[in-house]
């Protein structure tokens, strides 16, 4: 989607960090952007940063199916039709992995994995059925790349299932002009929550929290990391990857999964055949989603 002047972009989580940066990024480039989070606090600083004019803010839990679908029809009254959607609430919680009780899975799953579904069922057939082509980003982590500590595990979880659902719905969608990337950002400099708790028990009660936020100040301008995902819109690419420090711990990982294979072996034939079918369907669905252009 090269040009994007005069389109609009629904960004979740957009009262700060990343989704704040994009915001920010996007309405610099012309387009209308409606901001998204469950913080009426953020969202009233957002403002206060952002010219009004071609920005309208929306107060909303993404793991509210309903509230999801009224933020889609406001949108349309607010600004028409929306052509960029960016999925990118993220939410973590204290205990290890082997220690998470079901509500802590059920609190981050919901919220980073559920909320994107939401996301995506709640826009994806208006975005279809205007015809004008758009872009997903949905936002992964690099902890949706590679291992990472027990204490992020349930965060892990739900970014490594962000990436693959990714992959896949950018095939699914190349045939209706639609891009998807996936975007795994490493530290940023974001608000991390000091008062989690509080926080998951206001998101559980449908309240307002009433913690403060302090900003990791040696992470990544969240700016910058807006200019690599409108980028990556632009140029219609699948992976964003705005944390260049990470690329030799990757390439170790993959390696490593790599060297995990037999060597070449016998298997049956219809097997062989099988899988080859599949792999030459990925191979002319990733060409198509390549070759998307406004």
């Amino acid at each position: 989607m090269r040009e994007v002047s005069g389109r609009v972009a629904f960004i979740t989580g957009g009262a700060s960090g990343i989704g704040l940066g994009m915001a920010k990024v996007f309405a610099r480039a012309g387009m209308k952007v409606v901001i998204a989070d469950l913080l009426r606090r953020h969202l009233e600083e957002a403002a206060a940063q952002l010219d009004g004019a071609g920005v309208h803010l929306i107060e909303l839990d993404v793991a509210d199916r309903a509230a999801m679908a009224r933020a889609a029809e406001e949108t349309l009254r607010v600004f028409g039709k929306v052509h960029v959607l960016c999925n990118n609430v993220g939410v973590s919680q204290r205990n290890p992995v082997d220690e998470a009780t079901y509500d802590d899975w059920d609190y981050v799953v919901g919220v980073n994995l559920g909320g994107t579904i939401n996301g995506l069922v709640t826009f994806l057939p208006r975005i279809k059925a205007h015809g004008e082509g758009g872009h997903i980003v949905n936002t992964s982590s690099m902890a949706g790349m590679i291992p990472v500590p027990a204490f992020a595990g349930i965060y892990a979880a739900t970014k490594f299932a962000i990436r693959g659902l990714t992959d896949s719905l950018r095939l699914a969608l190349a045939p209706h002009r639609i891009g998807a990337s996936v975007l795994c950002p490493g530290m940023t400099r974001t608000r991390a929550i000091t008062a989690g708790d509080q926080y998951r028990a206001a998101h559980t009660a449908g309240t307002q929290p009433s913690e403060s936020r302090d900003p990791i100040g040696h992470g990544m301008d969240p700016q910058e990391v807006g200019e690599r995902v409108l980028e990556a819109i632009r140029r219609n690419e699948p992976y964003v990857f705005p944390h260049g420090e990470f690329k030799e711990e990757v390439r170790e990982h993959f390696e490593e999964m790599l060297a995990a294979f037999p060597e070449a072996q016998r298997a049956d034939p219809l097997r062989l055949e099988g899988e080859r079918r599949r792999a030459e369907m990925t191979r002319r669905a990733k060409a198509l989603a390549s070759a998307i252009d406004d």
